[in-house]
């Protein structure tokens, strides 16, 4: 007998008994999506944490806090010999490092000032790791600065006495600047000049130095529509003329109410060049891992986004792993049904089986039949399953942002996508169910093999 006759003969006897058929497909369905929705949110959860963590890091990107050990007298923190041999590393592509001025930093721009957060950066190693500029060019002398996509949001109107406004006049309960306190202008800052105000204690009384600077670029736009940019670049030559007024290491500000043993502490500090942001850039992540080990074996204390994930994959995969079982234990109860449908069709077609036995039919040919009758009652219940699951998983996702806005008062900006289905699950999910069918109709199958001729013949006689 063909597959295409064996595929009508198993047709025409399903029709004979539709409803049980059809409720043994239904539970089959019902287990197959139970399955793959319950994998799915695992899925998605891990996808939509990894998503965040990628957005705002580069996974070629090895963080650098300090150095684990030192020499007695030694210097914990990153220094210039530090970088150079980061640099010398097999596979590094780029060692971007930034200073932080140990002052206030405050920027005056006509009648406005900005208080931003400001990092002395190397321009040439920024440039190597990727750094690109949504207008502009980058800098090219210390006067010579690069602004956050979004610094206008920081620019707020210098009061008449001119003294910096505290934070909480500043800014409203949304973090963001006052609307009668914020900057109006609309076209770019781009080629506007800004001045560094420098503020030091000298002979009891308050000077200042202002040191003009150029916006010459504007970074490009955070990937994340929540991630504000506020940042100021300057270039690490501006450190010196900092020191030069300060008379202190790193631009600290002597205060009146220090005493002199405190203030010949600060000023005896030394002015070795260190760095507070290093991050060393991998030219593939397949070279995150070796130079995250060379590092640690150099001593540096790092963190990479390699091993977060690592961490991450761990942590779901347990996760997962449970709930394929939860959801294998739905299908694994569908096969009772799909059992109980096949000794049932085995009992009514005895005179059938006969039959084919009378006219030369084997018994591997009939056990055959039973066996892809099991499996393809399996196929069309995965099939509708997968469909039904897909449903179910667009359709959460949809009104996911719904619920939290309902239930928590709080407006999603981004998409939220719980429930994620990889194309593997779902074709898994499909040979799973026709196996367990397949296996659950073996001993109906097995047992029509044994029929004997005429008892089934004399049956209806």
């Amino acid at each position: 007998m063909r597959f295409k006759d064996k595929l009508q003969f198993i047709r025409q006897n399903m029709k004979k008994s539709k409803s049980r058929v059809f409720m043994t497909i239904l539970a089959t369905a019902i287990g197959c999506a139970f399955l793959i929705v319950l994998t799915s949110v695992g899925f998605g959860a891990q996808k939509y944490i990894e998503d965040s963590i990628l957005s705002n890091r580069s996974v070629t990107e090895i963080n650098v806090h300090g150095k684990e050990q030192v020499d007695e007298g030694g210097n914990p923190e990153i220094t210039t010999e530090d970088i150079q041999n980061l640099e010398g590393i097999d596979n590094v592509k780029s060692v971007t490092r930034k200073q932080l001025l140990r002052f206030d930093p405050l920027f005056e721009f006509g009648k406005y000032f900005i208080h931003a957060p400001v990092f002395l950066a190397d321009y040439p190693s920024e440039v190597k790791a990727g750094l690109t500029l949504s207008e502009g060019r980058m800098p090219e002398n210390e006067h010579e600065i690069i602004v956050g996509y979004h610094i206008q949001d920081v620019i707020y109107k210098a009061p008449k006495d001119q003294e910096p406004i505290p934070s909480e006049e500043l800014f409203n309960g949304e973090g963001v600047v006052k609307e009668e306190l914020r900057y109006t202008g609309e076209k770019s800052l781009l080629g506007e000049e800004i001045k560094l105000k420098v503020f030091q204690y000298k002979d009891g009384e308050q000077k200042t130095k202002d040191i003009p600077l150029t916006i010459v670029g504007i970074t490009e736009a955070p990937s994340r529509d929540w991630m504000k940019d506020t940042q100021i670049l300057l270039s690490t030559d501006v450190l010196p003329i900092v020191e030069q007024f300060t008379e202190t290491p790193f631009g600290q500000t002597i205060t009146p109410d220090m005493s002199q043993e405190d203030i010949n502490d600060m000023t005896q500090q030394t002015s070795e060049t260190t760095y507070q942001e290093v991050n060393v850039i991998a030219n593939s992540m397949e070279n995150v891992e070796g130079i995250s080990t060379a590092l640690k074996e150099k001593g540096y204390y790092i963190y990479s986004v390699s091993e977060e994930l690592d961490q991450l994959n761990v942590v779901f995969a347990v996760i997962k792993s449970g709930l394929i079982f939860i959801g294998t234990i739905a299908l694994l109860i569908a096969s009772i049904g799909i059992y109980n449908t096949m000794s049932m069709a085995v009992t009514e077609r005895t005179q059938d089986i006969g039959i084919m036995k009378a006219i030369g039919g084997q018994p591997r040919m009939i056990r055959n039949i039973f066996l892809l009758e099991s499996g393809y009652i399996g196929l069309i219940g995965a099939f509708v399953g997968v469909v039904v699951a897909y449903g179910i998983s667009m359709a959460v996702n949809f009104a996911l942002p719904f619920v939290i806005q309902q239930v928590f008062n709080q407006e999603v900006e981004e998409a939220i996508q719980l429930s994620y289905i990889p194309t593997y699950v779902s074709i898994l999910c499909v040979l799973l169910s026709v196996g367990v069918a397949m296996i659950s109709g073996l001993k109906p199958a097995i047992k029509a093999t044994r029929i004997d001729v005429l008892k089934a013949l004399r049956r209806d006689m």
